[in-house]
C-alpha cells in the first residue's frame, strides 16, 4: 500500500496592521490606571505644550536684565501710558522695563533693604494710582508711578497705630488696603479710597484653632467682577480659610461685615501661589490647586479629587516634599493661554515649572528655566533666577543660547488587543512645524520608559532673521508658514502595551513651532503569551 504525503498549505505571514494614536491633547495624565489608559494622554510631557489640537514645542528664553543679587520678586505697574517692570534681590528695588542692555546692572530705584520678598497690590484714590510693597521686615514702599517712598507714621502719607516693617502681605478688598502683620494672626485696614491713614487691626485668632500665623488674604467673587456678593478671604499658614463678606471689618453691623465660615485645607505653597480665575480664587497648596468654591462645599481630606491639578497629583505632591521649603507661585499668562507654576529649589535640585492651559486645563512640565518668581508684563512672561538675571518667556528657539529637548510619552496603548504580543515595525509622526527639525520617534513598552539619546537641534536660520541676514540670499520669511512634516520610521520594538515617544532638540535664533497632531504605527500580532 502506498501513502501518500498531503501538502501543507504555506503559512502566509499576517499583514501589517495600522493603527493611529492621537496627539495627547489632554496632557499630563498621572492618575489614572495604566492598564486602561484613556487616549490623549502623556505618561512624560517636557517641554511641550499641550493645545486643543495638539501638542507644541515650547519657546526658548531671552535674557532682557540683569540685577546685582538673585532674584526675589518680579511685579508690575501700570497706570495710563505707564507700564513698568520691576525686580528686586534681597537688599534692593530695580525698575527693568528700560535697562541699557541685558547685562548691565541698573542704578537701584530703592536700597538699604532687608528682605526682597514682596507682597504687591496696585491701589487707585482720587489722588491717582500708586503700589505698595511690603516684605515683613523693611518699612512699607509706596510707588507713585514717579518715585518710592518710605511709608511709616512720620511720612506723608503716614500709616498711624502699627510700624509698617511688620507688614508681611498687602491686598485691596471693597476700597479698602488690607496688610497682614507678620508672624500673628493679625490683619489691618486702612480707611476707605486711602494709601494712608489710622489703621484698624482685625484679629483672627479665635477663629483660627490650629495654630501658625496668617499668611495672605485675597477677594473671591460669585459673579466674576466687583459686586455685593464679593467675599473677602483671609488664610493662615495652617492651612485654615475664613470667608468674610461685606464692605467694613470695623463695623459691628451684620450687614457690613459678617462671617461666611470657616474651612480646612492643607498648607499653602506660599503667598504668592495664588490665582484669579474669573470671580473665584485659586490656591496652590499642598494636594494641589485648590479653589476657594470647592474648599467651602468640601472636607479637606476630599479636596485634592477637586483641585485643578488633579492630573498631576503624584507629581504635585513629590513636588512638595523636594521643593516645598520655597514659596511657589502662579503665574496668568492669558495672551499665551497658559498658567505657570514655579517651583524654586535649592542648588543641586533640577529645574522644573508645572504649566497648564487655560482653556483646556491640560498640563505640562518645563524644564531648564531657572524659574525663582515670575510676572505677566506687556503681553509676556518674565522669570527671575538665582543667577540675578530676568528672561522672557517663549521667546526664540533656544534658551539663551542654549539647546534644549523637548519630550513627550504617550500612555501605553495595548492596541485594540490586550494580553497579545506585538511587534512595531513602523511609524511616523505628523507635525506642522515653521521650519525644518530633526525629530527621533521611538517608543517604550510594557510600562517602562526607555528614552533614546535626544536628537541634534533644528537647523539653525538666524542668517534669515531680518537686520542679520544678506540682502537677495535671506529669506526674511522663513518661519512665518506652516508645513506639514511626516516620514515612515523603522522601529522594530515588541511587547504588550507600546507608548511612542517623540523627542525633538531645539537650539535655534528662530523659534521652532512645531506641533505634533498625531502617530501611525504599522504592527504586527503575536501569540498571548502563557
Amino acid at each position: 500500500m502506498v501513502y501518500q504525503m498531503k501538502k501543507r498549505a504555506a503559512v502566509r505571514p499576517q499583514p501589517a496592521l495600522p493603527y493611529s494614536i492621537q496627539a495627547p491633547v489632554r496632557g499630563l495624565i498621572l492618575n489614572e490606571p495604566l492598564a486602561r489608559a484613556k487616549p490623549g494622554g502623556a505618561l512624560v510631557l517636557e517641554n511641550f505644550v499641550p493645545t486643543s489640537t495638539g501638542v507644541r514645542t515650547r519657546g526658548g528664553s531671552l535674557k532682557t536684565a540683569t540685577i546685582g543679587g538673585s532674584v526675589k520678586r518680579l511685579w508690575t505697574f501700570k497706570s495710563g501710558q505707564v507700564d513698568e517692570l520691576f525686580a528686586s534681590d534681597d537688599e534692593h528695588i530695580y525698575k527693568i522695563s528700560n535697562v541699557i542692555d541685558a547685562v548691565t546692572i541698573p542704578a537701584a530705584a530703592v536700597s538699604e533693604q532687608t528682605n526682597g520678598y514682596y507682597s504687591i497690590a496696585q491701589f487707585g484714590t482720587a489722588g491717582g494710582n500708586f503700589l505698595y510693597a511690603v516684605n515683613g521686615a523693611d518699612d512699607a514702599q509706596l510707588y507713585d508711578g514717579d518715585t518710592w517712598k518710605r511709608i511709616n507714621t512720620l511720612s506723608t502719607p503716614a500709616i498711624t497705630g502699627i510700624a509698617t516693617a511688620s507688614f508681611s502681605f498687602v491686598w485691596s478688598f471693597a476700597n479698602r488696603l488690607f496688610f497682614v502683620e507678620e508672624g500673628t494672626m493679625n490683619a489691618w485696614f486702612l480707611p476707605i479710597d486711602s494709601i494712608g491713614g489710622a489703621a484698624q487691626v482685625f484679629s483672627l485668632a479665635g477663629l483660627f484653632q490650629e495654630g501658625g500665623s496668617l499668611l495672605y488674604g485675597g477677594k473671591w467673587s460669585m459673579d466674576a467682577g466687583d459686586g455685593l456678593d464679593d467675599k473677602c478671604v483671609f488664610v493662615s499658614t495652617e492651612g485654615e480659610v475664613a470667608v468674610f463678606q461685606g464692605t467694613n471689618p470695623g463695623s459691628r453691623d451684620a450687614n457690613n461685615w459678617q462671617k461666611v465660615g470657616v474651612y480646612k485645607i492643607t498648607a499653602p505653597m506660599g503667598p504668592n501661589a495664588t490665582m484669579q480665575a474669573g470671580g473665584d480664587f485659586l490656591m496652590g497648596v499642598e494636594d494641589g490647586i485648590v479653589p476657594i468654591s470647592q474648599a467651602v462645599n468640601k472636607d479637606a481630606a476630599a479636596l485634592s479629587l477637586s483641585a485643578v491639578s488633579r492630573n498631576i497629583e503624584p507629581a504635585w505632591k513629590k513636588e512638595v516634599g523636594i521643593r516645598g521649603a520655597r514659596p511657589w507661585e502662579i503665574m496668568k499668562w492669558p495672551s499665551n493661554n497658559m498658567m505657570v507654576v514655579s517651583l524654586p529649589a535649592d542648588e543641586g535640585v533640577p529645574t522644573l515649572c508645572f504649566v497648564a492651559n487655560l482653556e483646556t486645563g491640560a498640563w505640562t512640565t518645563f524644564t531648564g528655566w531657572d524659574i525663582q518668581c515670575m510676572a505677566h508684563y506687556n503681553g509676556a512672561g518674565y522669570f527671575g533666577t538665582k543667577a540675578g538675571t530676568i528672561h522672557r518667556m517663549e521667546e526664540t528657539g533656544s534658551d539663551d543660547g542654549m539647546p534644549f529637548t523637548c519630550t513627550m510619552v504617550c500612555l501605553p496603548d495595548q492596541l485594540k488587543s490586550p494580553g497579545v504580543y506585538k511587534t512595531v515595525e513602523s511609524a511616523r509622526a505628523t507635525f506642522l512645524a515653521n521650519i525644518p527639525f530633526n525629530p527621533k520617534i521611538s517608543a517604550s513598552v510594557d510600562y517602562k520608559t526607555k528614552l533614546p539619546t535626544p536628537p541634534s537641534s533644528a537647523m539653525n536660520t538666524s542668517n534669515d532673521l531680518w537686520d542679520r541676514g544678506k540682502w537677495d540670499q535671506a529669506k526674511f520669511d522663513a518661519g512665518s508658514s506652516l508645513n506639514v512634516f511626516t516620514r515612515w520610521l523603522s522601529m522594530g520594538v515588541s511587547g504588550f502595551a507600546i507608548s511612542p515617544q517623540v523627542q525633538i532638540t531645539s537650539g535655534t535664533s528662530l523659534a521652532l513651532k512645531a506641533e505634533l497632531i498625531q502617530i501611525d504605527l504599522l504592527y504586527r500580532l503575536g501569540q498571548v503569551m502563557v
